[in-house]
């Protein structure tokens, strides 16, 4: 009888413990790299986290940490491919990418020659209106980013068939055990 108490009990317990995965995102607003990361519970990572920036190589790139939010900003030197690893502690890790052809603008080699003085004096109006606009619309997409790692990280249906044989299987161990004491019982 105690050992069914405390096979109920373990169940009941599994039920509250939920695992997590760690997630998050990178992306280029302006002239600077923002990317936020957290975990699939709707956590986001501490303040303080060490971001380091490497190349495909490995090569440093140089490194940043996470804010309070779980957001952490890069002002990309080179036109490159950026990785970014962080460590969440508890063996959590995140290793995300953004490939060079999504840096800035400007870091991007020029194939055109020079422009010209007058050219780059016009040029200078738009480039502040872009920026604020892709600054305006980057304020407004960052929440709808969060809530899709949210969607593709909740459980599907091969994770609730897994919970469900998982706790047939501790049932079915329960029985077992429960059968082998009657029989040592009557024997």
């Amino acid at each position: 009888m105690n050992r069914l108490l405390l096979t109920a009990l373990l169940l009941i317990a599994s039920s509250f413990v939920g695992a997590h995965n760690v997630v998050g995102g990178v992306y280029t607003i302006g002239d600077t790299i923002e990317g936020e990361a957290g975990f699939s519970n709707g956590d986001m990572a501490p303040a303080g986290i060490k971001v380091i920036v490497t190349d495909m190589q490995g090569a440093s790139l140089g490194q940043t940490e996470t804010d309070a939010e779980g957001i952490f900003r890069f002002k990309p030197s080179r036109y490159v491919t950026h990785h970014f690893t962080l460590d969440l502690g508890a063996g959590h890790t995140l290793a995300l990418t953004l490939a060079a052809d999504e840096l800035p603008a400007a870091l991007a080699p020029t194939q055109a020659p020079a422009a010209t003085a007058v050219t780059a004096a016009a040029a200078k109006p738009a480039t502040t209106l872009n920026s604020q606009i892709e600054a305006a619309v980057a304020r407004q997409v960052k929440p709808l980013r969060r809530e899709l790692r949210e969607l593709k990280e909740a459980a599907g249906l091969r994770d609730i068939v897994g919970g469900i044989g998982y706790i047939l299987g501790l049932c079915g161990l329960a029985a077992l055990l429960r059968e082998r004491k009657m029989c040592k019982e009557t024997a």
